[in-house]
């Protein structure tokens, strides 16, 4: 007998208890904790910044821009949905994705377990009179 079951496809747990029941969140919905690893401010780096970001239940990150720089992301576990400018699609562990300058960007957690994502930007720089 085979029997398979993903705690990502139960429905959330709604118990008092729950984090999801004791959420006092704004009414953005934003509920994230971001860590600066790398930062031109506080390290050796010139051009690159790099975060660990992690999205709790029923959270989103703030949606931005980045006129002067380009962002990867990798996500280490959890499911979501990324908004790159007029695209929306899911993501899931294991995914890598590119966000170009200038595009509107912002990412929302999905499922039961939180969504954490390893972020580098790195700032564009003039090469040849080209950004």
């Amino acid at each position: 007998m085979k029997y398979v079951n993903n705690v990502q496809d139960l429905a959330p747990d709604q118990d008092k208890r729950s984090l999801r029941a004791n959420l006092k969140t704004s009414e953005s919905g934003i509920l994230r904790d971001t860590l600066f690893l790398v930062d031109p401010e506080n390290s050796p780096s010139q051009t690159l910044k790099m975060g660990h970001t992690t999205i709790y239940p029923t959270g989103t990150t703030t949606g931005h821009t980045h006129d002067d720089m380009e962002e990867v992301y990798y996500v280490v576990s959890g499911e979501g949905t990324m908004r790159v400018g007029d695209d929306e699609f899911p993501i899931r562990t294991g995914d890598a994705l590119y966000v170009p300058p200038g595009e509107f960007h912002t990412t929302i957690q999905k499922g039961n377990l939180p969504l954490t994502l390893v972020w580098v930007t790195g700032r564009l720089t003039n090469r040849g009179g080209n950004k």
